[in-house]
């Protein structure tokens, strides 16, 4: 995904919020990495505690997480930032989603997969967030009364990623800007991920990265 990014949007500067206690990103030329390899930034163990009625879920909460994470940048960069899933890579320059008239850019599904399916979300594959207008407005992107499976809630109720910030974007009444994200980059996790070596998909696409 970064050099993918650094290929086609070259003047844009990368921050890596890095979680992983098995395979750390390192350093690399134009990252700037947050190491929370160990918990240094946000300690996910207290955050999971504080949820005592949480259901299982076989990603050890990681929308949650997810969401958790999102929220802190939001809350602590300023002017605003792209979102982007670590299993993307970009088919063209996505400078023109850096917009500060509008709170987010980016595309919404209506219909949620499994027992999601009634709660519309803001795409956390690749987005533009406004952090000025969220600190401005009090728009979080974690609610822990709205996240997937943090409390006994009824399925109709639970909320994945960016769907609580989703709701209260339009809430806010401030104006938002929609765009079909598969425009910009391809999704590893899309489609039939199951059935797919991420090794040959990097081969087959490594013309956006070269």
């Amino acid at each position: 995904m970064v050099y993918s990014l650094l290929r086609n949007t070259p003047d844009c500067h990368i921050i890596l919020f890095d979680n992983s206690d098995r395979l750390p990103f390192g350093e690399l030329d134009g990252v700037e990495v947050i190491d929370n390899t160990a918990g240094q930034v946000l300690d996910f163990n207290e955050f999971l505690s504080r949820y005592p009625r949480k259901m299982y879920t076989t990603n050890n909460w990681g929308s949650a997480k997810h969401c958790y994470t999102v929220d802190y940048l939001v809350r602590t960069i300023s002017g605003g930032f792209v979102l982007a899933d670590s299993d993307i890579l970009f088919k063209k320059d996505i400078s023109d989603l850096f917009d500060d008239r509008f709170l987010f850019v980016g595309e919404v599904r209506e219909r949620q997969k499994d027992r999601c399916n009634r709660v519309p979300r803001l795409l956390p594959f690749l987005c533009w967030i406004n952090t000025d207008l969220c600190q401005k407005n009090g728009i979080r992107y974690f609610d822990g009364n709205r996240s997937w499976k943090l409390k006994l809630t009824p399925p109709d109720k639970w909320y994945d990623t960016g769907a609580s910030f989703l709701e209260d974007s339009l809430k806010s009444g401030l104006l938002v800007r929609y765009v079909n994200i598969n425009d910009y980059m391809i999704h590893f996790y899309g489609g039939s991920y199951k059935n797919k070596d991420w090794k040959a998909w990097l081969e087959e696409n490594k013309e956006l990265y070269e």
